[in-house]
C-alpha cells in the first residue's frame, strides 16, 4: 500500500475527533467514545466499499490492484473491532431526544452490527468454499445500508445536520453509492473490451487461451493482469488472471490458467474457440525496471505466466544479464520450457534455469548470491510464486545484501486469511503440550 493512500485513511478517521472532543465536555466521555468507535467503524466502511469499485486513479493513492485487496481486507477487519467494541463500550446516553426512527434505528442497528460481523469473519475464513464466501461478500452492502439507516436516525448529541453529522453521512452516502455502482448499475453498464476466444490449447497442467479484440482491444504492459470473463458455459463472472504474453501492435492477449477452483475447473472444460469474451483492465505495477543493473525472475509453478511476457519483451531491448529460475515440480513436460529455452537462444541477456524439485533441487538464497558472483546488492529480484517461498527467499536475500525495496512481488490471491488457521493450530499444539506436561507430573515417582 502507498503511504499516501494508508495516511488519507487515518487522516478520515481521526479528523472527527475534533468535533467529538467539544462534546465530551458535556457527555459521558466513555459512551462518546463509543459513538466514536461505531463513527470510525462507518468511515472505514465507506472507504472499504469505495475502493472495492476499482475506480480509475485509486491505484495512483493507494497502491497497485494487488496490493488493494490486501488493504481491503485489512480495512474490514479493523472496522470489524471498531463495530464490536462499539457494541461492548455502552454508547446510551441520558437527556437525548431521537426521532420518530431512533427506536427502530437501535433495532436495525443490531442487525448491521451482527450481520458484518459474520460476513466480514466470513471473508477472511479461507477454507470457506469461493462461490459462498463470493455471494456472501455481495451482501455486505446491505448490511453497510442498515447501518448507515442506525447512524442517520438514532439518536446522538450531535445533529446530521452539524459538521459532525454531514461529514460522516458523507462517507455512508460513498459506501452507498459505490455499493449501489457495483451491484445494479455496473453489470448493466457497457465495462471492458470485447473479444474473442482465438484458440484453446492445454500445456502441461495449463489451459492457455488466445484472445483477438474485437474493436480497439487493450493495451498493456508486461507483467500486468487483466479481469476476464467470458460469454456461455457458466463462465460469465470475471476473474483475475495474469497476461502471459507480451504487448503486441494488434492487442492480442494470452492467457495462462491453471485450474485452481470451481470456476477454472469449468473453464478448462466448457471453453470453445468462437467464444465472445470481455477483458477489464489491466492492473498492476509488476514491470521491469530500465537500466542494465542485474536482473533474477523467479516464478514458481504457474508464477511463470508473467514471466513468459518478460521474456518476450526482451526481444531488441537493451538490458542487463537476467536469469530467469523455473521452479517446478513436474516429471513430466514442463509447461512452457521448450518456449523460454527458444526465447533464452533468441536473447542474449537471457539465462534460463529450471529449478526442478522432482529431481531433489531447491531454490535458495544461497544459490542465487553464488550465481551472481557475490553481488547481490545492485540486483532487481522478481517473484511470483507461493507466500512461503517468497517470504524465505526475500529474507534471505535481504541478509545477503539486497535492498527490500529491490524485491518485486504481486499479492496475487483475491482473499487471504489474516492468520487464524496459523492461531488455532498454535493453540491446539499449545494445548496438547499443556495436557503432555500435566500427565508427566502425574506419572513421575514421589520423593
Amino acid at each position: 500500500m502507498r503511504p499516501l493512500g494508508l495516511a488519507l485513511i487515518a487522516l478520515a478517521v481521526l479528523i472527527p475527533v475534533y468535533w467529538f472532543v467539544p462534546i465530551a465536555s458535556e457527555r459521558d466521555p466513555v459512551a462518546l467514545f463509543s459513538q466514536y468507535l461505531g463513527s470510525a467503524a462507518l468511515i472505514l466502511m465507506g472507504i472499504n466499499q469505495f475502493v472495492a469499485t476499482r475506480a480509475p486513479g485509486l491505484e495512483i493513492v493507494f497502491g497497485p490492484l494487488d496490493r488493494m485487496y490486501v488493504l481491503h481486507k485489512w480495512l474490514g477487519v479493523i472496522a470489524l473491532v471498531a463495530m464490536g467494541l462499539h457494541d461492548i463500550i455502552d454508547a446510551e446516553m441520558s437527556g437525548l431526544r431521537g426521532g420518530a426512527f431512533s427506536g427502530i434505528a437501535e433495532d436495525i442497528g443490531e442487525i448491521s452490527l451482527y450481520g458484518l460481523m459474520i460476513l466480514i469473519l466470513a471473508s477472511v475464513i479461507t477454507f470457506i468454499p469461493y462461490h459462498l464466501w463470493k455471494w456472501s461478500h455481495r451482501i455486505i452492502g446491505v448490511f453497510f445500508f442498515l447501518g448507515a439507516f442506525h447512524f442517520f436516525f438514532i439518536a446522538k448529541p450531535f445533529s446530521n445536520l452539524d459538521p459532525l453529522g454531514l461529514y460522516i453521512s458523507a462517507f455512508c452516502i460513498l459506501g452507498i453509492l459505490s455499493y449501489v455502482w457495483m451491484s445494479i448499475v455496473r453489470p448493466m453498464a457497457p465495462r471492458g473490451h470485447r473479444y474473442e476466444v482465438d484458440l484453446v490449447r492445454r500445456v502441461g497442467g495449463l489451459t492457455e487461451l488466445v484472445l483477438v479484440p474485437k474493436g480497439r482491444g487493450m493495451r498493456h504492459k508486461s507483467g500486468q493482469f487483466a479481469f476476464l470473463s467470458i460469454d456461455g458455459g457458466g463462465l460469465g463472472e470475471e476473474h483475475p488472471f495474469t497476461l502471459s504474453g507480451a504487448p503486441t501492435d494488434d492487442r492480442v492477449l494470452r492467457f495462462s490458467i491453471k485450474d485452481l477452483g470451481d470456476y477454472t475447473d469449468r473453464l478448462q472444460r466448457m471453453v470453445q474457440p468462437g467464444m465472445d469474451a470481455i477483458v477489464s483492465g489491466p492492473f498492476g505495477h509488476f514491470s521491469m525496471p530500465r537500466g542494465r543493473d542485474p536482473q533474477v525472475w523467479i516464478g514458481a509453478g504457474v508464477g511463470i505466466t508473467p514471466f513468459l511476457a518478460f521474456a518476450e519483451s526482451l526481444k531488441g531491448r537493451e538490458t542487463g544479464p537476467v536469469k530467469l529460475y523455473y521452479c517446478v515440480r513436474e516429471r513430466d513436460d514442463i509447461p512452457y520450457a521448450v518456449e523460454l529455452e527458444r526465447l533464452a537462444e533468441e536473447v542474449d541477456t537471457l539465462e534460463l534455469i529450471i529449478v526442478n524439485s522432482a529431481e531433489g533441487i531447491r531454490l535458495t538464497a544461497d544459490r542465487i548470491v553464488s550465481d551472481l558472483g557475490g553481488d547481490v546488492a545492485n540486483a532487481d529480484v522478481f517473484f511470483c510464486g507461493p507466500v512461503p517461498m517468497r517470504k524465505a527467499l526475500k529474507s534471505g536475500l535481504v541478509l545477503k545484501g539486497l535492498k527490500a525495496s529491490r524485491f518485486h512481488f504481486e499479492e496475487f490471491e483475491m482473499r487471504t486469511g489474516i492468520g487464524l488457521q496459523a492461531l488455532a493450530a498454535w493453540l491446539w499444539d499449545r494445548g496438547i503440550y499443556e495436557v503432555e506436561k500435566r500427565a508427566s507430573r502425574k506419572t513421575e515417582p514421589a520423593e
